[in-house]
Formats: C-alpha cells, sequence, structure tokens
C-alpha cells in the first residue's frame, strides 16, 4: 500500500521519508528515528499501517508499538528501548481492525469473506458471470463507485460497479430499481443483489432487478440455526421491511 493510502497520516510526513530515504534503505526502527521527524500520531499511523515489520522482523505489533510509543514520551530520543511486553500476535479481529482504521477497509482479506459461508449455493461468483448470460442469478458484492444518469425520457437511472473476492463487475440500475433501491447506496457497502446477465459486444453488465444490504440480512439470521440458513427463503428489501432476497 502507497503512504497516501494511510489515513490521517500527514503530507509533510511522507515528504520527509521519501526525502531522506534518497540517502539509502532503513535499516531498523531506531535507523528511522534518528533519521525522519514527525510526532506520534504519524508514528501510530505508520505503525498501525505495518510500515515498520520489515524493520523489526523479530517482533511483533504490539512491542513495535511500544517501542515507537516510548521513543516519543521519553525525555531522551536515541536509547535504545527494549520492549517488555507479550509477543502473542495480534488475533484475525485485532489486525482487520487495525486495517479498517489505517485504511478504511481490511487489506489481509476480502471484506465479504466473513459472510459468504451464509450464502454457500446460493450466489454466483463475478468471474463466473459471462456463463450465464440471459440468466438472473444472485451476487455478492461490495459497493466500489456509482453514476447516475437518466433516459430518454429524464427518468433517473444508475450504473453501478460492484466487486466480489474473484473480480469486479458492473451492474445497471433502471429507473423502478432505482427509485426502490437508489438510496440504499447512500449508506451500505456490503450488498446481495439479484440481476440479469446482459452481453453486448463482449461486455457483461448485470440489470439489477433487487438489491439488499448483506449486513442487515446476515443480523437477522440465527447462526445456530445452520439448517434453517441453508434453506432461508430470501424476500425483498424495502425501508419498511427486513432487509432480504429471493431464492434463485
Amino acid at each position: 500500500m502507497g503512504y497516501m493510502a494511510i489515513k490521517h497520516l500527514k503530507e509533510k510526513t511522507v515528504e520527509s521519508i521519501l526525502d531522506d530515504r534518497k540517502a539509502g534503505d532503513f535499516s531498523s526502527l531506531q535507523d528511522f528515528f534518528l533519521r525522519v521527524e514527525l510526532d506520534l500520531a504519524d508514528a501510530m499511523a505508520l505503525t498501525n499501517a505495518g510500515c515498520f515489520s520489515s524493520l523489526e522482523p523479530e517482533k511483533g505489533h504490539k512491542e513495535i508499538a511500544f517501542q515507537v510509543a516510548c521513543y516519543h514520551l521519553q525525555d531522551t530520543k536515541g536509547d535504545r528501548i527494549e520492549a517488555s511486553l507479550d509477543r502473542e500476535p495480534l488475533t484475525r479481529e485485532e489486525k482487520l481492525r487495525l486495517e479498517v482504521e489505517s485504511f478504511g477497509f481490511p487489506v489481509s482479506e476480502h471484506p465479504l469473506d466473513k459472510y459468504l459461508h451464509y450464502f454457500a449455493g446460493r450466489i454466483k461468483k463475478a468471474r463466473d458471470i459471462p456463463q450465464y448470460t440471459g440468466q438472473t442469478i444472485n451476487l455478492a458484492g461490495v459497493y466500489i463507485t456509482r453514476k447516475v444518469t437518466s433516459t430518454r425520457k429524464h427518468e433517473a437511472m444508475e450504473f453501478v460497479t460492484f466487486e466480489d473476492e474473484t473480480d469486479i463487475f458492473e451492474c445497471v440500475m433502471f429507473p423502478g430499481a432505482f427509485e426502490e433501491f437508489g438510496d440504499l447506496l447512500n449508506w451500505e457497502s456490503l450488498f446481495i443483489l439479484r440481476g440479469k446477465v446482459e452481453e453486448a459486444f463482449g461486455v457483461y453488465t448485470i440489470t439489477i432487478e433487487k438489491l439488499s444490504s448483506l449486513q442487515r440480512m446476515v443480523n437477522r439470521l440465527n447462526p445456530q440455526r445452520h439448517k434453517d440458513i441453508q434453506e432461508m427463503k430470501l424476500d425483498t428489501y424495502s425501508e419498511n421491511t427486513p432487509a432480504g432476497f429471493y431464492n434463485q
């Protein structure tokens, strides 16, 4: 990940790092702090983004964070600090939380990964979309970007880009679907959708028929009732009904 992807990292800090690195790579965390002047907030932003891991390969995240904090809080900089902290690695949840705080999204696994087992056998993969031309399928996706436009009759419609763990896919919401589901894109990012696969000049798109919040759907499922989850009946999402979807 580039420095620009790290949230809350000041531009002047990035410039300082890049300028000093022209003189040679940093050999250790101590070497970095002797050469680069930065405040504790930026130091912790770099730490939580994993930027110092390769400089201290024998230390875990907690040890590195402790050393960085002590370096900035001690009275005399330059003294070597030995962190007396447990060497337990971060849990999966802790690692993902730091990634989301640093970048706005997880980088060690796809945002959909922890939800897909709920829908095993119920959804198709983006990489396989060409196999279902002319068919209506269910997909899971992370919202990427959107563009609102209008039809010849001046009715609002929308082009939306989603991504699953296999590929990016393009969707169209014509006026009816846009009116019913368009606002959902303003406050959700993970979706289950149903639509027809269309092909034109070798380009595949999904014409959206139904759109639902994936997280709301998962929240209404009882994880103890595995059989019910596999046989669940998926209903339509609207503002007045629970999030849901349709059986294929």
